[in-house]
């Protein structure tokens, strides 16, 4: 796919992953306009044009596709982005904090996608669905971030399906660990003194490995080769343990043991 002249839609776009694949975009000559719940709060990047759109909610997202005519603006592409995270023991929040998880992550994605589909089936377009390899390797303490990740692959898989013999391209873009900001706006109840394994110790963990991992501009690029290239289905970004040799062991090696070694990835 030519991105040049594309009409692109990226969800979550004012800050990390979703910002880098709108800058990306914007850099290819597409035509780009980002998505946030307050859109005036933030320094857009050059090129990119604000968009009004709160996931978490349905009729929210039905509202601000009809009020600001956004069939109308002939996407080529959506990506699916925006997100945020809850990080504790399940039974110590409560449950409101983990069902807004499923409808930001999941819910609110199917809805958007439901819109847009029709005007990217008529434009041969993409659908990107922004999932992570949370959706296999589930990170410990982020159960309802983990199930909502696994449903938007488990959905990506099935409109792939539904759509062989047409034009429409749908991606599953699963990412491993990227150093962004997600982790400060993530919505933690933690105890230090809890049994067994350990949220405060897990977190720690999690900040560190972060710290050190590839920026966004990686999976962007990446992305943007896909849609070029004209690629579908599953994509894994990371680092080479997390996209090849974690998804062969998981193949090959026992569930007991896998369980094992994603507890040591987190924990020691």
């Amino acid at each position: 796919m030519d991105i040049r002249g594309a009409r692109a839609l990226v969800t979550g776009a004012s800050k990390g992953i979703g910002k880098a694949i709108a800058e990306a975009l914007v850099a290819q000559g597409a035509v780009v306009w980002g998505t946030s719940r307050n859109p005036e709060n933030y320094d857009w990047p050059k090129g990119v044009k604000p968009l009004q759109l709160d996931l978490s909610s349905v009729a929210s997202i039905e509202t601000a596709w009809d009020s600001q005519r956004m069939e109308s603006l002939e996407f080529d592409i959506v990506v699916n982005n925006a997100g945020s995270g809850a990080f504790g023991r399940f039974d110590n929040f409560d449950f409101e904090v983990w069902e807004n998880q499923i409808d930001l992550l999941l819910v609110g994605p199917m809805s958007l996608s439901r819109l847009a589909l029709p005007g990217l089936r008529k434009r041969k377009g993409y659908l990107v669905n922004v999932s992570s390899l949370a959706a296999e390797f589930p990170i410990p303490f982020m159960s309802a971030y983990n199930t909502a990740k696994a449903g938007l692959s488990a959905f990506s898989e099935s409109l792939v399906i539904e759509s062989v013999g047409s034009d429409l391209k749908v991606l599953d873009l699963q990412l491993g660990d990227f150093k962004t900001d997600f982790n400060y706006s993530v919505v933690k109840n933690i105890d230090k003194n809890e049994i067994g394994v350990c949220a405060y110790a897990v977190w720690r963990r999690i900040k560190r490995r972060i710290s050190t991992s590839p920026t966004p501009d990686a999976a962007a690029d990446k992305l943007l080769r896909c849609i070029q290239r004209e690629k579908r289905g599953l994509i894994r970004v990371g680092s080479i343990f997390q996209v090849r040799l974690a998804p062969l062991f998981s193949r090959l090696i026992p569930r007991n043991i896998i369980r094992a070694i994603n507890i040591s990835y987190y924990v020691k």
